[in-house]
């Protein structure tokens, strides 16, 4: 049965805890454990982070998007799709990829793709951005990740493994290495554009408020 068909929950109450003009990211996922704990991270005023992940084995873009649509949102809310390329190298899953993206779009739903896989933005935080384009798949990319950090388990990220300034880093090194990569939704080499996600939650916070790390970026 469809998600779309439930009653739709709003994951920001505005009760207890919240205040009425508090900004909702709404981010669904195919993945089940790294992003969900990687934007807990981000203890931000006034900004919740709903991240909506893969808890059925579904993880194809179609999937996520239909996630994503069984939450009520309003206008000023922001829903975004975080997608993996791996999960559709059979080329018999690319289409329905593109079309899920496609019509993520046409619906206000802004999607930001990481090639192979999310943990490339996770090593970002790490190691500059000439070191990532030669990681052909998740494996490897987990793998670097892994003798980067002397340890990963997607299931227990650890927050001392990504402070604000390894944060700052990863957007610069992000940014740099996607204004390289060329296809647009057919990425043609490495990239992670998790850092578009990032600038949206902190470009809307009022500039005393930015960690001091991420002042700077917003000249780039």
């Amino acid at each position: 049965m469809s998600l779309i068909g439930h009653l739709k929950p709003r994951p920001l109450a505005r009760g207890e805890g919240t205040l009425r003009d508090d900004r909702l990211f709404l981010v669904a996922c195919d993945d089940t454990y790294a992003p969900k704990q990687y934007f807990s991270f981000l203890k931000l005023s006034r900004v919740q982070i709903h991240v909506v992940v893969t808890d059925d084995s579904k993880s194809a873009a179609v999937y996520v998007l239909e996630r994503l649509r069984s939450f009520q949102h309003e206008p000023d809310d922001e829903r975004w799709m975080l997608l993996d390329t791996d999960h559709c190298i059979s080329p018999s899953h690319f289409p329905s990829f593109i079309q899920a993206i496609q019509d993520a779009r046409r619906e206000g739903i802004k999607v930001a793709l990481s090639k192979p896989c999310f943990e490339l933005w996770l090593l970002l935080h790490h190691v500059e951005e000439a070191r990532v384009k030669a990681l052909s798949n998740a494996a490897k990319t987990e793998a670097a990740l892994r003798k980067q950090l002397g340890e990963y388990n997607k299931c227990r990220l650890k927050m001392e493994h990504f402070p604000w300034e390894k944060m700052a880093a990863a957007v610069a090194r992000a940014k740099s290495l996607d204004s390289q990569v060329a296809g647009g939704d057919r990425p043609e080499g490495n990239t992670t554009r998790v850092y578009q996600l990032m600038e949206a939650i902190f470009d809307g916070i009022p500039a005393q408020q930015v960690p001091s790390e991420f002042r700077c970026l917003r000249a780039l």
